[in-house]
Parts: structure tokens; sequence; C-alpha cells
């Protein structure tokens, strides 16, 4: 307990004090003394401005007062006060006089640091010095003895002060922070879960800006958590909400910063991406990176940037909120939109660079300007295509940023930045961003009067609409041709003749679709496009595998992979890989098709292609499907339905689907099967997918057979047999013939049964599919199996354009 008459000058402490657990526990452990047994016990809690440094260490201190009994000060040395700060020898008369020090005190600063140390050498005190400004301004202040103890708080991190343990002080949790918001507020959160979320997201989990808010919340009766997130969500600037406190706790830490690191601050609080680099941030303020990076760490000394992972900085949101409204108030718009411009050319010229290194058989664009800041991917060095792929996906929400921020503000970057990511966008997987792109470059091109940059914008959407709309992938492609025949672009008229084939193979028209390709293959040879060439391989290949010709598949797949080995290109490798995995199991030759499903694995988890990832996922489900590893085929399917909703990738969500269908069919859960099958057979629909459509079809009637629904069965089969004829696609046919022979089995009629059955064994046989045959002579007592019943295998080629 604190001796009679010990003095205290510390501030009261606050009731709504939250969380910080680990912090107090930190502040509240015993000092240890190994080693340094004459040392006094200082701690420095640093952080950004308005992030609860005053509060923790003032709990800390009333925590701690039973072990410091001879007294407990408490100065604010306002180095970021609208007040005057604090000198030490000020500082020193108000300490030596709570201590109990008479008048007159010593006149000069080294008198009174002796005559504090002199007083303190022989007792417990512990000393809180809260808003510090450096090591000059404290290390006056602190006892000299190891019996007492010393906190300070500072918005700067303090390295030159000697001895000292740092305690950085993050934002609260969003537990710690609902929690805080709530009881400030004085509300149930319970009703509102999801609005509190909102407002966390949006503060960042910062105590004082919560506070302010949540106590505005207080006296607004007629104010509701849904209505304060709302209010916040359409505010052009979210500090307008919770008053002038914030923004002069932010403008005092700005107010001493050099003319670099202010500019800095400014334009970085314009990036659109959640960090930055420094080569970003030179090209942001046309500055010199070594400039830049005296800049950042004048920034992050003071808490205003943070750096998560070295050379990479980000501003917390309200960080970028006040630099924004400096940018508004003191940046003309000309130089607000001359730095985005500068930042833009940067990340244009940079994935431009990158996407070449990383996938050679991508034309170059004609950029009018390159960014000097911008890294270079040596073509000539082995590594080049390593790095350029690492910082592809490393700047991925950065670029994407960018992008969106062209589309939007910036139309002579729209037209050129789907161009330049036309592949990551692909092996990202995002398919409705990649639309969403080029629908602005498009619209932006044909006003004006450079048909070539048009014919390529309307080849990528053509690329990104071949699986969901192929009237409109056709369309695009169609134009596109016309447009390269006007500028005699051969090479241009190859890409808009695979996009032509790739549509017709989406909407089941396999004989449109391989002279599209045919075409496609005859101008890449006569440009020398060995890229060009395997794509259309590839795309050849699938439709072969649609039409059940396999040795002709497996010989276009064979010729793909043997130019992307030449080339190098792991990509393209990986795709010929599944898709030769595909015609194994189509084949019944399981251990061939998983052999090559994990080889292609192991590819794409080099290069990190998400929608590769699902495709394979989807394709290894049905592999343990039909080893009967029912549990692990699941997890497959529910991955592969993760990612591809997350993606907006229908077709793989209805492989997904249907994999799962027939998974839950297979365990006797009719219900469950039925409602993914329903469910993929409904976005076949509206996709127009009769390939999709008339699987999920099959795997309908499968599960219907399997719950003893007989009659259901053979209606949904022969529904599926018609589909499957009017489009061409005798493997289909096939499977809903063996369905139907099924059926007809199990109602013991086994004259119809075998009826189907020869039929459509008939088909198996020209197909190849030795599964199948096998399966379907056992059924007619030929010989027993050697492989799974009648299936819609729903493996997944690999047909997007690389």
């Amino acid at each position: 307990m604190p001796r009679p008459g010990a003095s205290s000058t510390l501030p009261r402490d606050t009731k709504d004090f939250t969380g910080r657990t680990g912090e107090l526990r930190t502040l509240l452990a015993t000092p240890t003394r190994e080693g340094h047994a004459t040392a006094l016990p200082l701690s420095v809690v640093h952080g950004m401005p308005g992030v609860g440094k005053t509060a923790l260490i003032v709990h800390a201190a009333h925590r701690l007062r039973t072990s410091y009994p001879d007294g407990l000060f408490y100065v604010d040395l306002r180095a970021y006060s609208d007040q005057p700060a604090y000198e030490p020898a000020e500082a020193l008369a108000f300490l030596l006089h709570s201590a109990g020090l008479p008048d007159p005190l010593p006149d000069t600063l080294d008198e009174r640091v002796a005559r504090w140390r002199e007083w303190t050498a022989h007792r417990r005190v512990l000393v809180v010095l809260d808003n510090a400004r450096d090591a000059d301004q404290i290390v006056p202040l602190l006892p000299g003895a190891a019996s007492c103890r010393a906190i300070v708080a500072s918005r700067n991190r303090l390295a030159e002060l000697d001895g000292a343990t740092p305690l950085l002080l993050h934002e609260l949790s969003l537990s710690e922070a609902s929690a805080l918001f709530t009881r400030v507020a004085g509300r149930s959160s319970s009703s509102d879960a999801a609005a509190l979320r909102r407002i966390m997201r949006i503060f960042g989990g910062h105590p004082l800006t919560l506070q302010l808010l949540a106590a505005r919340l207080r006296h607004r009766d007629t104010w509701d958590l849904e209505y304060v997130a709302g209010r916040l969500t359409r505010a052009d600037d979210p500090l307008d909400e919770v008053g002038e406190r914030v923004t002069a706790a932010f403008q005092l830490s700005f107010a001493e910063l050099r003319p670099a690191a202010r500019r800095l601050f400014r334009y970085a609080a314009l990036h659109p991406g959640p960090d930055l680099t420094v080569d970003a941030a030179a090209a942001l303020c046309a500055a010199p990176p070594d400039e830049i990076r005296r800049a950042a760490d004048e920034l992050l000394d003071r808490h205003l940037i943070e750096e998560p992972v070295r050379d990479r900085y980000q501003l917390h949101d309200l960080s970028r909120a006040f630099g924004r409204r400096l940018c508004r108030v003191e940046v003309p718009r000309y130089a607000r939109r001359q730095a985005m411009g500068g930042l833009l050319s940067y990340y244009l010229t940079a994935a431009d660079r990158a996407e070449r290194a990383a996938h050679p058989g991508r034309r170059a664009l004609a950029l009018d300007r390159e960014s000097p800041y911008a890294p270079d991917f040596a073509a000539t060095d082995d590594g080049a295509a390593d790095r350029a792929t690492v910082w592809l996906t490393v700047e991925r929400a950065n670029l994407l940023a960018a992008a969106r921020t062209a589309a939007a503000e910036f139309p002579e970057f729209a037209v050129l930045f789907p161009l330049a990511l036309v592949h990551s966008l692909k092996l990202w997987g995002i398919r409705e961003v990649a639309a969403e792109l080029l629908d602005v470059a498009v619209t932006v091109l044909r006003g004006t009067d450079d048909p070539a940059a048009l014919a390529r914008s309307l080849v990528a959407r053509a690329d990104v609409l071949a699986q969901t709309d192929h009237a409109q992938a056709l369309s695009c492609a169609a134009e596109a041709y016309v447009l390269f025949e006007t500028v005699r672009d051969d090479h241009g008229r190859a890409d808009a003749s695979l996009q032509t084939g790739r549509a017709h193979l989406a909407a089941g028209r396999d004989g449109d679709c391989l002279r599209a390709l045919e075409q496609a293959r005859e101008l890449y040879r006569g440009t020398g496009d060995r890229y060009g060439v395997a794509e259309s391989l590839n795309v050849q290949g699938a439709s072969l595998i649609f039409g059940a010709d396999y040795p002709r598949a497996m010989r276009c797949f064979v010729a793909m992979l043997d130019i992307h080995r030449g080339l190098r290109d792991l990509h393209g490798q990986a795709k010929a890989l599944n898709n030769m995995g595909e015609i194994y199991s189509h084949e019944g030759r399981t251990e061939q098709a998983l052999h090559h499903y994990e080889q292609s694995l192991k590819l794409v988890q080099s290069f990190g292609g998400r929608q590769e990832a699902a495709i394979l996922d989807n394709n290894l489900g049905d592999v343990y499907r039909d080893m009967d590893q029912i549990d692990q085929a699941s997890a497959f399917f529910r991955r592969a339905l993760s990612s591809n909703r997350a993606r907006g990738d229908a077709v793989g969500e209805m492989n997904s689907l249907i994999g799962l269908g027939r998974v839950h069919a297979a365990a006797g859960r009719t219900q469950e099967a039925m409602r993914h099958l329903r469910a993929a057979e409904a976005l076949s629909l509206r996709l127009g997918n009769v390939y999709e459509r008339q699987r999920a079809l099959v795997g309908r009637a499968d599960a219907h057979r399997m719950a003893g629904e007989y009659a259901a069965a053979l209606e949904t089969y022969d529904d599926a047999r018609r589909l499957a004829e009017d489009f061409t696609f005798p493997l289909g046919t096939a499977r809903a013939l063996a369905g139907t022979a099924r059926t007809h089995l199990r109602l013991r009629d086994s004259e119809t049964a075998r009826s189907y059955a020869e039929r459509a064994l008939m088909l198996f046989h020209r197909l190849g599919a030795r599964g199948e045959v096998e399966s379907l002579r056992h059924l007619l007592g030929r010989q027993r199996p050697s492989a799974p019943g009648p299936t819609s295998h729903g493996r997944e080629p690999m047909t997007d354009g690389a």
C-alpha cells in the first residue's frame, strides 16, 4: 500500500477501459533484473495518435500503485498538444514540488536532475511520462534507482532512448473494439451485430474515434447502429462524423514533419491499394527512391504509416482519411491527377513487363511511355519468369485497385490495364472483374480511332465470356476478326478464330468449333507463334473429348505438352497434363489419371493458378469417388465449390455441384444429392451449357434409381439421352442408355435391360471407354467388373486461353 503522505498525481482511471490483456500483462510484470540489478526498469509504449496509449499507461499505473508506495507521478509532457511542450527543467520543478520538496528549487537543469535523483535514490516510485517527444525530453526526468519504475508513452518510437523496453500499441481487435463501443454507447449490439462490424471495419479498431462516435450515439435517442453505419458508409470523409479531435490529433503529428515526409504522407493517402513499395511511392511522388526511404522512416518513427512487411508501407484507415483530407485542401486537383497518373503508369509498365516475362507468348503492349520507376524482368535471365510471377502475386491487390481506379477515372489507362493483366486475371480466377474492366475498355475504345486496340480488347472479352455467354463471346470474336482483317493483322485473326472456337465449344457446336480451331492453328503457324498453336491444340483436344474421340484428343494434348515443355511454360504443361488425365479417367485407367492429375497439381501449386487448382480438385474428386473413397472425394468437391463460387466460375461451380450430388447419392443421401444436382441443372440452363445440363440430368436419374424411384429415373434418363443426341454428345448418350438398362434390371425386366445395355455397349466400345465396357459386360453376365458402373464423369478440361 502507498505510505501515508505519499504523492500521487495520476489522473483518474477510466471506467471504459477495455481489452489490452497482453499489453497489460507486459506492463504489470515484475521487472527482471538478471544482469541489470542497478538499471532502472523503463518501458516505452508507442503507437499512432489516438490508439489508446494514455489510457493504457494510466490504467497500468493504477494497477501498480501497491508496488510503489513512495509515490506515483504522472506528467503530460505535451509534445503533441495545443499548449507549449514541457521543457525538462519545468517538468522537474513539477516533480520536485509534487514530491514535497520546498522552494527554492535549484536554478539549473543539471542541479534539478541531481536533486530529483537524490530524492528517488532510496525510494520506490513510479514515474509515468505521457505524450513525450524524444529522449532529450525524457532522460532528465527518469529516477536514478533500480527500485523505481518509469513508463513512457509517445507517438514516436524513441529508438534513441537507451535501456528502454518498447511496447508497440496496435489498434484494438474486433472483439475489443466492439466491446468498447457498446460500453460507451450504452447500447446492446446483439440485434445489430452486422452494423457494428461495419463500423469497426471503417475505423479499424481505433479507440479514440470509436469512443467519440459511441458518445455521440449515446446522446442521439433516434439513432441506432444501422443508421450510424449507413452515415459512415455514405460519408465522403468519415472524419466528419467524429468531430475535430481526431483530426487535431493527427495534425499535431503532421505539423512537425519535414517537407518530403509531408508530401509522401499526403500522396500515399491517394494510393488505392492496401500497401505500397518504395518504387510505387517514388512514382506517386515523382521523387528519387532514396528520398522516399528517408521520408518513410520519418513517418514510421511517428506512426503515421506502418511497415508490416519489410519495405512495404501501409496507412491505417484513419491516417488515410486524414491524408486525403489534407490532399483535398492543400494539393490542387491537377497535381493529384498528375501523381495518380505517375502511379498508374508505374503499375501498368511493371505489369506489362512481368506478364511478358512470366508468359512469353503474350503480345507486348504499345505503351506511349514507360515508368522509370517500374522493375525490369530481363528476358535473358533464367530467373526472370519466377521473379515476375512472384511480383504479380504479391502486387495482386494493388494491381486490381489500380485497374479499377483507371476504369473509373483515367480512360487512357483503362484501355490498357485489362490487356496488360490478361493472363493474371485468369490465373487469379476473377472473371467478373475481368469482364468489368474489359467492358470499360471496349466502351472507351469505341470512341477512338484505334481498331487494333479495340480488336484486342474484344478478343480478351470473348475469352472471358466464352463459358458464360457464348453468344456474346461469338459476337465479340467475329467483330474482332473483321477489325484485324482491316488492319491486316494475321496474329490477331488467329486470336479471334481461337476465341470463336472456344465459344462454339461452350455452346456444344463441335463441328463449328473444330473448323475455327483449324483456321486459328494455321494462322498461328504462319506467324510463328508456338504458344498459339499449343492453345489451338488444347481447345481442339477438349472438343474431341466431348465427342469421345479419345485417341485424337490424346494426340492433341501430347503435342501441346511437347510444345510447352520446349517453351518451359509451366501453365501450359499443367493444362496438358490435366487434360491427358481426363482421357485416362474416361478410359477407366484410374492410376494413370491420378498420376497425371497429381503432376498437373504440382505445377499449378508452383504458379498459383486458382482456377486450375479448382479444376483439379473437381477431377481428383471424380477419381476418388470412382475408387469408392467417398469422404476424400467430398473434400475435394467442397473445396472446389468454395473456390469456384468465390471466383464467380459458373462452369466450375456446376462441375462441383454435380460431383457433390453424385457423392451424396452414392452415400444414400438422396435429398442432398437432388439439391446439388438441381442447382447444377438450373445453372446450366441459365448459361446455356448443354454438356453440364446433360451430366446433371444423368446424375439426377442415377440418384432416383439408387433411391428406388424407378419411374422418375427412367423419365430423367430419357430426357438426358434425347439432349445428348440433339447435341451429338455420344458419351452422354451411352451413359443415359446404361442407366436406363440398370433401372430396368432393378424392375426385373431383363430383356429390356439387355436391349439398352447392348446399345450403350456399342457406343462405349466405339468411344474406348474401357471401364464402362467392363461394367456393362458384367451387367449382361459376361464377366466380372474391374471398374465402377456407369457414371456421369465430370472431368474438366482446362480450355481457357493462355
